[in-house]
Order: C-alpha cells, then sequence, then structure tokens
C-alpha cells in the first residue's frame, strides 16, 4: 500500500509535472523553426543587459545570503534556540516583505523620515539614495535577506547532526584558533551539505518574478520577468521570444547548479592554499551578538508595523514620522474584494500543504520499509528548475482546460511537496525503528504502531513541515497567474498587481494578509508543539 502510494505521488508530483512541461516546450520550439528561433536569438542577443542582470542577481543574492549565515551561524553551538527567532521571517511571503521593506527603506521610507526628524537633514526625499524604490541593488537586498533565514534553518539543521564542538576542540588542538577552525573546518563541510538547499535558493533567484516587479527596474528587467511580459502578449513574435527565452532560462540554471556543485570544492582548495597565520587574538570562536538575532527578527517585526500602518494611513506626507490620520475606510472599502482572493489562499494553501505534507510522509515511509534512501535531487527536481519556463509548459499544454483551480491546486502541491520532504527528512529517516518493534511486541499492529507511536513522536517536524509548506503555497504567484488563466485570483497575485501600479495603501492591505495567514499557522504550530511538550512534561 505504502509504496503503491509514493510511486502514484512521485509520479504525479514528479515525473508528470516535469516531463510533461519540458517535453511539451521541445515541441512548441520545435512548431517554431530554425528561421523563428533565430529572429528569437537574435532579439534576446540585443537586450545583453536582460541576461547580465539575471547572472548578477543569481550569484550575487545566494553568495551573500550563504557567507551571512555562514558569519552568523556560530551563535547556534552556543545558542541552539536562538534559532526560534527566524519563524517570524519564515513566515513572511517574499512579496509581503518586499512591500514592507520598500515602504522601510526607500527615499521616503520610515528609515529616512526617523534619521530626518533626529537630524534635520533631509527635509526633503534624497537623491541618489542607495536603495531607490526600484533598483537591482534592492531587488538585490531584498532576496538576500529573506533567503538568510531559510539557510540559517539548514546550517541549524547541519550542526545538529555534525560533532562541531568535538572538531573544534581537534582543531584547536593543532594550533587553530575557534575561529580559524569554524571557517577552515566546519565550514567547508558545511558548504558540501548546503548543495541542495543552495541550489534551490540559486534556481529561486534566477527564475523569481514578483519581486522583480515589485522592485525591479522596468527598463531593464531580469530575464525571468522578460520572459513572463513575453508570454502576455498574442503576438506570434513574441510568443516565440517566450519560449526561447525559457529554453535561455534553462541553460542559465544549469551552468548555476554546475558552479554550485563545485562552490564548496573551490572554497576547500582556496582554504587549504591559504597560508596559516598564528592566532594573535582569543581563542574562542566569537559568536555574532544577539543583537544581530534579534535585529533579524525586528525586522518581520518592523515589516508588520508599517503595512499596517500604511494600510490605515490617510495622509502620510514625508518628513511626517507618523500618519496624520489614521482609519480603517480602507478596509471597509476593499474588504468584499480582498474576501475572494483571501479564501482562494487560504483553501489552496490548506489542502496543498496536506497534500504536500501528505506525500512527503508516505515516500520518507516507503524509503524507511526499503531501507534504501532515493537521490534526494530525484524527488526536489521541480526546485532545481526554473519556475517560469516549467509553468510555462504547463500553460501551453492545458490551455484553455476546464477548472483551472484544480490545475492551480496542483501546481501549488508541486511546490509544497519538495519542502515538506526537506523539512522532514532529517527527522523522519532519524526516527528509531526500534519502538515500533516494542510496539508490536506490546500487541499493536504495524499500522497501528505508526499511528500511535511514530505520528505523535515525530509531531514536532510534522507541523513545521505543514507550516513550510502553507507558507510556500501562499507565495506561488507564477502557477497561480498562469494556470488560473484570469479565473483565479490570490493574495499574492492581487498585492503584486496592486503594489506594482504604485499603490501602496492598498497594496499594503493585501500584503498584510497575505503575511497573516502564514504568521497565523506558524503560531498556531508552535502552541501546538509547546501544548505537546507540557503534555509530556
Amino acid at each position: 500500500m505504502v509504496r503503491a502510494l509514493s510511486v502514484v505521488f512521485q509520479l504525479l508530483l514528479i515525473a508528470l509535472p516535469v516531463v510533461a512541461g519540458v517535453l511539451y516546450l521541445v515541441w512548441q520550439t520545435a512548431r517554431l523553426g530554425v528561421e523563428g528561433v533565430g529572429q528569437a536569438m537574435f532579439v534576446l542577443a540585443a537586450m545583453p543587459s536582460v541576461l547580465l542582470n539575471s547572472l548578477v542577481l543569481a550569484v550575487a543574492a545566494p553568495l551573500v545570503a550563504c557567507y551571512l549565515a555562514l558569519w552568523m551561524a556560530p551563535s547556534l553551538l552556543r545558542r541552539p534556540r536562538i534559532q526560534q527567532v527566524l519563524a517570524p521571517l519564515l513566515a513572511v511571503p517574499h512579496v509581503a516583505f518586499a512591500v514592507g521593506m520598500l515602504l522601510l527603506f526607500s527615499p521616503s521610507g520610515w528609515l529616512l523620515r526617523v534619521f530626518e526628524q533626529l537630524t534635520g537633514w533631509w527635509p526633503l526625499p534624497p537623491q541618489g539614495w542607495p536603495l531607490p524604490e526600484k533598483s537591482l541593488f534592492s531587488l538585490t537586498l531584498v532576496l538576500v535577506l529573506k533567503e538568510l533565514p531559510f539557510l540559517l534553518l539548514m546550517i541549524a539543521a547541519q550542526l545538529k547532526q555534525l560533532p562541531s564542538q568535538a572538531w573544534l576542540v581537534q582543531a584547536q588542538s593543532y594550533g587553530y584558533s575557534q575561529q580559524q577552525a569554524w571557517w577552515r573546518v566546519l565550514v567547508p563541510e558545511l558548504l558540501q551539505r548546503l548543495t541542495l538547499p543552495m541550489a534551490a535558493v540559486v534556481i529561486y533567484s534566477v527564475s523569481v518574478v514578483d519581486i522583480p516587479l515589485l522592485l525591479g527596474n522596468n527598463l531593464q528587467p531580469v530575464l525571468a520577468q522578460q520572459v513572463f511580459a513575453w508570454s502576455f502578449q498574442f503576438a506570434p513574435e513574441q510568443q516565440a521570444n517566450a519560449l526561447v527565452g525559457a529554453w535561455l532560462l534553462l541553460a542559465v540554471s544549469g551552468l548555476l547548479l554546475l558552479l554550485n556543485r563545485r562552490h564548496a570544492r573551490c572554497y576547500a582548495f582556496c582554504v587549504r592554499n591559504k597560508p596559516l597565520r598564528p592566532s594573535t587574538k582569543a581563542q574562542k570562536l566569537r559568536p555574532v551578538p544577539r543583537f544581530a538575532w534579534y535585529a533579524l527578527a525586528g525586522l518581520a517585526v518592523a515589516v508588520v508595523l508599517v503595512l499596517l500602518v500604511q494600510s490605515l494611513a490617510t495622509q502620510w506626507f514625508y518628513p511626517a514620522l507618523w500618519p496624520s490620520q489614521l482609519s480603517v475606510s480602507l478596509w471597509q472599502q476593499e474588504w468584499p474584494f480582498i474576501l475572494a482572493p483571501a479564501q482562494a489562499s487560504l483553501s489552496f494553501a490548506l489542502l496543498s500543504a496536506l497534500f504536500g505534507t501528505v506525500a512527503a510522509v508516505v515516500v520518507l515511509e516507503q524509503q524507511c520499509q526499503r531501507g534504501k534512501q532515493q537521490r534526494q535531487w530525484l524527488l526536489l527536481v521541480a526546485l532545481f528548475m526554473p519556475q517560469v519556463p516549467l509553468v510555462l509548459g504547463w500553460q501551453l499544454l492545458l490551455g484553455s482546460t476546464q477548472g483551472p483551480a484544480l490545475w492551480v491546486l496542483w501546481a501549488h502541491t508541486v511546490y509544497t511537496f519538495p519542502y515538506a520532504y526537506l523539512v522532514l527528512h532529517g527527522a523522519y529517516m532519524g526516527f528509531n525503528r526500534h519502538w515500533l518493534v516494542k510496539a508490536q511486541s506490546l500487541g499493536y499492529s504495524a499500522r497501528q504502531a505508526w499511528w500511535r507511536v511514530l505520528l505523535p513522536m515525530l509531531k514536532q517536524p510534522l507541523l513545521a513541515a505543514y507550516a513550510v509548506a502553507f507558507a510556500v503555497s501562499i507565495a506561488q504567484y507564477v502557477p497561480t497567474q498562469w494556470l488560473g488563466q484570469g479565473q483565479v485570483s490570490s493574495l499574492t497575485t492581487e498585492a503584486v498587481s496592486v503594489a506594482s501600479g504604485g499603490d501602496w495603501r492598498i497594496g499594503s492591505l493585501y500584503a498584510l494578509l497575505q503575511m497573516l495567514l502564514p504568521l497565523l499557522v506558524f503560531l498556531g504550530a508552535g502552541g501546538l508543539k509547546r501544548k505537546s511538550y507540557a503534555e509530556h512534561a
């Protein structure tokens, strides 16, 4: 039974979406002919900035986020519970985070207002501010800050599986300081283990569409954004450009994945060939001050606060620190229009997170029963393919078929499954199966032992997997926009549409509601965990 279900889930959520999407792209491209492909390639060759911006974003954002996470990670060795401050940022969808960052750090943002009130230097929004509303730098910064909590969580999971303290002590006995031991001994191993999570971050950075629509330079878009725009134009030439651009995205992604595989080796090579200098500083590994961690969590709180204030503000002119008047009139006016997208987002997230988590449990259970693990990259292949060409293949294949909501739900589940699998994998595979043997020796059947022993003992990682999958579904933009065929809208699609048009009050309202749904699920999961601890105390 478990084996049959595992095969069905892998066919529906891995093989079918990837193979069908890619094969249909091949067929549609073949229909263009050599001339059509050549003309599209000529158009792309005339837009070098589009490809360059994508490469800069896809290289800079993951690398900066990775090494910033490694710099902060030593705090996890001494204060493991500090990773709990990551939950607020993990719960914030990318779109809501991007809107909040704009309201905080733009030339007329809250940060400048506070600074102006303290110093009086900028009575008008400054020209040449390093964080303009739409720029590649702003886009990169938002992606770095949003991917940082995910990478810290992945590092925390790996540190639990490594004898980190023993390695630090042993390296120190060979003359390393703990600081040197961290970067020369532990970091190379961590980078090797972070290859798959980093691959997911790289692919997201190269294929993201919704954040560039909000923060990117419209005159010099990134490649995924340009392909997305072409796909909505009905001229055959633009459709051909979209198809060839999708193949270029796949090629760029393949190149970046190859470089990502070499990343750990390159770092280890550089470390080995760098001479070790005697340490003149303290031998202890200095963790990042708690302030840095709490500042990271405080950023999420600030994003929520500024979105709330902006959605309630009637007039808020620069450089006023606070709106002249707060009112719920906008909420009352927009509520009839918000209700349908909110219900759709909640329905898709609840169901796709449930299906994705159940599929992950079934696949992991089948691996445990076989006593052999599958190659993880095969199960996570949807994360390692850029979303734009993959979903474009689905859209072209499905055309104007009936039941767009069903296809949107399926597409969301395709992406919730690998994240639920990633979160569950360590705890599920590390579960001591002797507990099941003991339960069966007491008279339980194998199925009863699984339901009454294994599931309650894995309640915490199961809740975490569901919460992460829920947040992933809420954040889906491209599958909802394309497969919804204009009949399905969500809080994410509406937030991008409104905020990219420049209406920050309504955009803040949609972004705030988009953020609250996963945040409530994370808080609910945390409350259930604490209740479980109290019951077993």
